[in-house]
């Protein structure tokens, strides 16, 4: 049995060898490929300069850059020394750095560029621990400074790691054998309801132990190519694409960025996808402006052939046989229409896994019908990714799928999602109070709220617990950014918004008295508070102020636009509780087309 995650490298490197293992680009260059061998002799490498550097067993180590090979490479190179990586979005603000290096007493750290070092040069007198930052690209002028931890370029980490590799040709490989299946990998870290991130301790066979459920579900060769562009400080990426690539032994190919995933899909062929929905969105909807495009007999078939997908699929979803009609229509609907709009989204792609947030079904609905298995899952950092997925040729659009054979899976108060298993995580990481709170008797409590269906398929229905998931899959903790705006004069109340959208919006309400003595000390003409309620100079005031108190903030937690209510929210209402805290859903339904307005029209501070 396979004791660690870092095992698989050198395990496929030898049993693939000249096969390639990497794709990715250099300075938008064209695409290069890094072969199994190679790939373990460069993760080997720089193994070694981590020892060199002074990292030992059970040392933690975090990364903070965008996706790369150089990110898999320094994670890989890490664990080898038998240390934990810490993953840091590179997205997270200052302050989100200084907690999780803290939190997690990372020694060492991996950053991805000059600009990513000034946020930690910010922080370097709050960090007695951290004793040296490795840059994965060229510093460039040198205009980051570091006082008393030392920087290095990752050639120069490599080049310090090498007489150790010749007097010690044995150390790593002593190191990887003596990490096994209870040992931390990594610890990833999630916003809570405080909005404090907490550290998601995954154990090494919390890891594999899903890894080996998925393979069950949709099985991958050395053959796939698999396309990773999503945040690795994710959950999901790093698990099902990371982990999963080195399970399966396929090629990961790295796309430049978000902006360039289509024209990288074009240059690789991907077979396999993990997206967030606002990415298969993208897809969907440049596909649909073609096929809307089309006129007369054309547009004819391509309806009639969609429909005729649609209803292969849910023949499939209800357990029915098809029958023989309907495959001879869909014979003709593959040949004529159906194979043809899977070549022009991706000649080779046939498994994407769309996770993170909720996905529209009329989006996964199309690509099923189309024949590219669109899986939708559900997991949890804390469930090391998913815990249930659909599965192809069975696809229940709308449902999350089954569990995982090695997941256990039940219901608590309210229909709350109880998870157990070996996949799921022991505890938050030095937070002995939020790790028993989030168990009861031995099981996780996911905060969702669900039901299964006669097949087991799991269809969530609710949220119990507060936190906001964008459409990119990550978590926001909305207290703490409503704390924020609160502290802008005159604003009294404060509820941000943004489930399963690409930003943030808020509703807020005024306090009259602040208001009036704002508009005072601004000298704003009025003729009284509801005459300020509409009054565009303190709605440029708010808006400058929010975008200003929330710039210390990660990006996705920006606020881009928000509403002014004409009253406070209330008990009397059922807009909040006896101990005044906010009802949140009730707020988003009561408020719902107003809040759907500021995204449909860009317009802030409506009524």
């Amino acid at each position: 049995m396979i004791q660690n995650i870092v095992s698989l490298l050198y395990k496929r490197a030898d049993e693939l060898g000249a096969h390639a293992a990497f794709q990715y680009k250099i300075k938008r260059g064209s695409y290069q490929s890094m072969s199994w061998s190679e790939a373990a002799e460069y993760v080997m490498k720089i193994a070694y300069g981590l020892a060199a550097l002074g990292v030992v067993p059970k040392d933690m180590v975090a990364i903070f850059s965008h996706t790369s090979h150089y990110w898999v490479a320094s994670d890989l190179a890490i664990l080898s020394n038998a240390a934990a990586s810490v993953p840091i979005y590179p997205t997270s603000s200052a302050d989100d750095c200084l907690h999780i290096l803290d939190n997690s007493q990372a020694k060492y750290l991996f950053v991805e560029n000059e600009r990513l070092l000034s946020k930690i040069a910010s922080i370097e007198d709050q960090l007695p621990l951290l004793k040296a930052v490795i840059i994965l690209s060229p510093i460039g002028d040198n205009s980051v400074t570091m006082k008393k931890v030392k920087v290095l370029t990752l050639d120069e980490l490599i080049a310090g790691g090498a007489d150790l590799q010749k007097n010690d040709a044995d150390l790593i490989k002593a190191r990887i054998n003596q990490v096994n299946r209870e040992d931390i990998c990594t610890i990833i870290y999630t916003s809570g309801t405080t909005g404090t991130p907490k550290g998601v301790a995954l154990t090494h066979g919390n890891i594999l132990t899903v890894l080996d459920d998925i393979k069950k579900v949709f099985p991958l060769t050395e053959k796939d190519v698999y396309l990773s562009y999503l945040p690795l400080s994710h959950v999901f990426e790093r698990v099902c694409g990371e982990y999963y690539w080195l399970h399966s032994g396929g090629i990961n190919a790295f796309a430049e960025g978000m902006e360039t995933m289509a024209k990288n899909m074009q240059e690789v062929h991907p077979s396999m996808l993990i997206v967030v929905p606002r990415v298969l969105d993208r897809i969907y909807a440049k596909v649909m402006s073609g096929i809307n495009g089309a006129t007369g007999r054309a547009k004819e078939l391509i309806e009639w052939s969609l429909e005729v997908g649609k209803d292969l699929l849910e023949h499939r979803a209800n357990n029915k046989r098809p029958r023989p009609g309907l495959m001879l229509k869909y014979w003709l609907a593959e040949k004529l229409v159906l194979q043809k709009l899977r070549e022009k989204i991706g000649p080779r792609l046939r498994v994407v896994v769309s996770g993170g947030a909720p996905g529209d079904p009329k989006v996964l609905e199309f690509f099923n019908a189309i024949g590219i298995a669109t899986l939708e899952g559900y997991g949890l950092s804390e469930t090391s990714a998913p815990a249930t997925v659909n599965i192809p040729n069975k696809v229940k659009v709308g449902t999350v799928g089954p569990k995982l054979e090695s997941v256990q899976l039940k219901f608590g108060e309210e229909n709350e999602i109880l998870l157990a298993g070996p996949s799921i995580f022991k505890g938050y990481y030095r937070n002995e109070e939020a790790t028993k709170e989030s168990f009861e008797d031995g099981w996780f409590k996911t905060g969702d709220i669900g039901e299964l269906d006669s097949d087991g398929y799991l269809k969530i229905t609710d949220r119990k617990k507060d936190l906001i998931v964008n459409s990119a899959g990550k978590n926001i903790a909305p207290q703490r950014i409503e704390a924020v705006i609160r502290g802008i004069p005159g604003i009294s109340q404060a509820v941000v918004f943004g489930d399963k959208q690409k930003h943030l919006v808020a509703l807020l309400t005024l306090d009259e008295h602040a208001v009036i003595d704002l508009a005072r000390d601004q000298q704003w003409e009025h003729e009284g508070f509801e005459d300020l309620m509409h009054n565009a100079k303190l709605l440029t005031y708010i808006r400058k102020e929010i975008k200003a108190r929330c710039k210390p903030l990660a990006d996705h937690e920006q606020v881009k636009d928000f509403a002014i209510l004409e009253k406070d929210l209330s008990v009397d209402a059922g807009e909040m509780t006896a101990t005044l805290k906010i009802k949140r859903n009730i707020v988003a339904k009561k408020y719902q087309d107003l809040i759907a307005s500021l995204y449909d029209e860009k317009v802030g501070g409506k009524r």
